[in-house]
């Protein structure tokens, strides 16, 4: 399960535990609607569709699209009737119809707002980019943020008075990959879709570079997608004759125990929003190189849980990766820095209070009713 939805059922969790009671709208069926099930959380699947999409729209198009959107949210308004709803709370910028439903209802909207858009996922909004954001800040009484970047990027569509950073509880499943893909040499490990804005060729390209000066080391990229990106690493590996050091994994549900296999976490990624998967290798002990840029320069404080390396700048890469190869004790120590300070930073109890104490505000209740 990828990290938006991964991030919805921590979030369920942590409220359930401050005695909110939660329902779902969900797009389709599939794992997420499998997990709510087995949660015992009440789900109601209506076929909406994201906002944001990989190109341009006509207007032609664009107008069919609203058309389309408001007709979808007056049944999402129709089943929050029938819950009896407080509030509405979208996961995520990529859809906007939740929000139209609350303004039909006069009920409160909060967006969480987990993405870039466009630096991170290379999308654009249908209805561009102005338009589409000054509506969020009109169509919502708060908008939580997972970083302050984030938060530094939205802050001139959404009012600050709306804007709240709270960093999301990382929860995560131990278990032992050893046994199944045993480690033969260092080990680096980078976890996520397949895609250019993921950078998996960075750590391919550092990689070869140190291959090639004779250091013993090994990647394991872990994650499907882009079926074209995919083949384009593959050419790389080809290319610069690393075949041996290379594995493409794939898809793993869990890729927490394939951390623990590992000694390095890289976060090659051009600009994260948050990055759980930065959290998910400091909560493993390891230590983590990745890029200066977005909310991964917010989680790694260079030197004292990992290191950061300049977006694209393979060389750097591999000179930080050497760097922690040939010390493995202080690999250790950044290692145990970083899982103690996320477990303080990113755990359940935390984020479920701010998230709670948030939501009571934006109703309008007694917090001690």
């Amino acid at each position: 399960m990828r990290g938006g939805p991964r991030s919805l059922l921590e979030t369920i969790d942590a409220l359930g535990k401050q005695g909110v009671e939660c329902f779902v709208l969900l797009p389709a069926h599939g794992r997420l609607s499998d997990e709510l099930s087995r949660r015992g959380i009440p789900t109601c699947v209506i076929p909406y569709k994201r906002w944001i999409e990989g190109g341009e729209y006509p207007w032609r198009q664009r107008w069919h699209k609203l058309k389309q959107d408001f007709r979808i949210a007056l049944q999402i308004a129709a089943q929050i009737e029938e819950w009896q709803c407080d509030i509405v709370y979208t996961n995520t910028l990529a859809i906007g119809v939740g929000a139209f439903a609350a303004f039909w209802l006069r009920k409160p909207h909060v967006w969480h707002i987990r993405e870039f858009v466009y630096e991170d996922h290379g999308q654009v909004f249908v209805f561009g980019r102005n338009f589409t954001l000054r509506l969020v800040n009109f169509l919502s009484q708060a908008c939580i943020v997972n970083s302050k970047a984030v938060a530094q990027k939205y802050e001139q569509w959404i009012a600050p008075a709306k804007l709240r950073v709270v960093y999301q509880a990382v929860n995560v499943t131990p278990g032992d990959a050893t046994l199944i893909f045993p480690a033969t040499h260092f080990r680096c490990i980078i976890v996520g879709a397949l895609t250019a804005g993921k950078r998996q060729e960075d750590a391919i390209r550092a990689i070869a570079e140190l291959v090639r000066t004779g250091v013993k080391v090994e990647l394991l990229i872990v994650g499907d997608g882009d079926p074209q990106y995919r083949e384009y690493l593959a050419e790389i590996v080809t290319k610069n004759q690393i075949e041996p050091y290379v594995k493409f994994y794939g898809y793993a549900d869990n890729p927490f125990p394939l951390m623990q296999s590992a000694d390095v976490v890289l976060v090659c990624s051009k600009c994260e929003a948050f990055g759980r998967v930065t959290v998910e290798g400091m909560r493993a002990g390891k230590p983590i190189i990745g890029t200066r840029s977005g909310g991964t320069q917010e989680l790694i404080r260079d030197g004292f849980n990992g290191l950061l390396y300049t977006a694209g700048d393979e060389r750097e890469l591999a000179q930080k990766i050497r760097y922690i190869c040939d010390r493995p004790d202080l690999a250790q120590r950044m290692g145990e820095n970083g899982k103690q300070w996320a477990a303080e930073q990113f755990n359940q109890a935390r984020y479920g209070k701010e998230i709670y104490l948030l939501l009571r505000q934006v109703c309008g209740k007694n917090l001690e009713s």
